[in-house]
């Protein structure tokens, strides 16, 4: 037997010799090491993607997907993307982010309100007419330097990409042409989050909280009389078939869509596509919200000259008596923060401080 190879069993057996704890310690040690080991410059990097929508949908389309195109382009394609559209990660993709099954995820706030209460405030009525500049405040807000990224977004573990508040709802009703406030008193209308609930109650109407998928087989049974929706969202439900009115002039609030990272993820990636990532989760976000106002116009001018729908436009005092019960919707929902521990005063003033620039 060679020196050499004395050598060698003499190390094997040292390194059998270690006693099981030692052993286990130090392989835990290279598996952290390996973890927190920044990607190189050069290294293939290959992302996970998980959204609950179609990848047909525009909040996909004409968000998501052209911020990973972007990225994949500007790096070469040293980042490329695998998407799990329709939920294939599970329902719950904030969780499927913080497991690590997801690189990347939309998430729905209004889906995880026990884990991100406050990001509802875009929910609030009374806030906000423009989607792009709801959007900006959103995303000024809940960046990971911004009083909502760290007071909600970073204890999660996920760091926010952009943010997209969809075009503020619209009151749509079947048969009841809503004139006035008195049009709407005791109809049933479907409802969105806490704050939709509350607004409806205030105006005197029922509210009845069901998903936008139930809306159309509820109208033809005539379970609710209309609806909180967006014009954008209406085609993709056959909604203009059954719902001929809307009124235009009442803010009624929407609803946010966060399109974030796992902070693990984040940390791994060179400066350089960090800053790829930034630059184009910028265009994704004024690109979206674009397309969103274009888009709520025409189909808008659509279905009145095709579907028979008509649009009522409130006048100031009108929709003055529409609009009077919003503060009280918002000091309940203050009301709901603080009773949860939580600063929606800071959350709010910062929401609108930053729409109104």
């Amino acid at each position: 037997m060679t020196k050499a190879s004395s050598a060698r069993r003499a190390d094997r057996h040292k390194s059998q010799g270690r006693p099981p704890v030692l052993r286990r310690l130090l392989s835990g040690a290279l598996l952290a090491a390996a973890a927190a080991t920044p990607v190189l410059a050069q290294d293939k990097i290959e992302l996970k993607v998980a959204h609950l929508f179609s990848n047909e949908l525009y909040l996909w389309a004409e968000g998501g997907k052209k911020m990973v195109d972007a990225v994949e382009k500007a790096t070469d394609g040293q980042v490329s993307f695998t998407v799990y559209p329709s939920g294939q990660l599970g329902k719950d993709t904030l969780a499927a982010l913080q497991s690590g099954l997801a690189d990347i995820a939309i998430v729905i706030p209004a889906y995880n309100a026990q884990k991100l209460p406050l990001s509802s405030v875009a929910e609030l009525p009374g806030l906000y007419a423009d989607s792009c500049e709801a959007s900006a405040s959103m995303s000024a807000i809940a960046a990971p330097d911004g009083v909502l990224g760290q007071a909600e977004y970073d204890p999660q573990g996920v760091r926010l990409l952009f943010a997209n508040v969809q075009p503020g709802y619209n009151l749509f009703m079947g048969k009841t042409d809503p004139q006035n406030l008195e049009a709407i008193k005791g109809k049933k209308i479907r409802a969105v989050g806490n704050s939709g609930v509350r607004t409806l109650s205030a105006l005197g109407a029922v509210p009845v909280q069901i998903t936008v998928s139930e809306v159309y087989d509820s109208l033809s049974r005539g379970t609710i009389d209309g609806a909180l929706y967006n014009y954008i969202g209406l085609p993709d439900y056959d909604l203009p078939d059954l719902l001929k009115y809307s009124v235009q002039g009442p803010r009624f609030g929407g609803t946010a869509i966060i399109y974030a990272m796992r902070n693990e993820t984040w940390n791994k990636l060179p400066p350089e596509v960090q800053q790829h990532f930034t630059e184009a989760a910028a265009k994704a976000r004024e690109n979206l919200c674009t397309w969103q106002q274009e888009n709520t116009l025409s189909i808008r001018e659509d279905i009145v000259a095709g579907k028979g729908h008509t649009v009522v436009t409130l006048s100031p005092e009108e929709n003055a008596r529409w609009e009077a019960p919003f503060p009280g919707v918002i000091d309940a929902w203050l009301g709901d923060m603080s009773s949860a521990g939580k600063d929606g005063q800071a959350i709010l003033d910062a929401y609108r401080g930053k729409a109104a620039e």
